[in-house]
């Protein structure tokens, strides 16, 4: 099978009107290091502030705090036990003027290595240093290891970047969520 065509590099849209949107930790959340640390369930939610151009009105079913992903509950049930060394945990959203609740952290904690180094273009300067990917090529020998379901989201592993990787069948979920 030809997993090239079924998996995406997911990536804020910046051809809407999302292209404002921007979102941080609190300072508390990050020095959770919650980009590749396993949060653990009973702790406090994460926290991400918001930038002023969303309001109560205008809100989304996904948001990038790069490189990790934000969804909504409604969003989170349907990725549930898809996330590959990963889980779904609660998140805050806030700006000066709301509070969002209804959100969770994609938490990716173990990274899949499932690129070819083959067939993926890519330049490595530094053999000490993650090479740096331009186009990735899923290596099936690797993916196939690991039943569908369990790796529909997954964080690429063996590159510099490590961006976060969908199936389609999530791809469609989202793009049917956004509307």
């Amino acid at each position: 099978m030809n997993y090239d065509q079924i998996y995406y590099v997911m990536v804020p849209s910046y051809s809407d009107e999302n292209e404002f949107i921007h979102v941080a930790p609190t300072e508390q959340t990050g020095n959770r290091r919650f980009h590749y640390r396993e949060l653990i369930y009973g702790e406090p939610p994460v926290n991400f502030v918001l930038n002023d151009a969303v309001d109560s009105n205008v809100t989304s079913p996904m948001y990038f705090c790069k490189p990790s992903i934000i969804v909504s509950e409604e969003l989170g049930r349907l990725l549930e036990d898809t996330v590959y060394g990963g889980k779904l945990y609660p998140a805050s959203l806030s700006n000066d003027n709301t509070a969002f609740d209804g959100y969770l952290l994609i938490n990716i904690y173990e990274e899949l290595d499932c690129w070819c180094r083959k067939e993926s273009v890519y330049k490595q300067k530094d053999p000490d240093y993650y090479p740096r990917v331009y186009q990735y090529r899923i290596d099936s020998k690797v993916i196939e290891k690991i039943d569908e379901e369990k790796r529909l989201v997954f964080r690429m592993g063996g590159s510099d970047l490590s961006p976060v990787i969908f199936h389609e069948k999530v791809k469609n979920i989202v793009e049917k969520e956004n509307g």
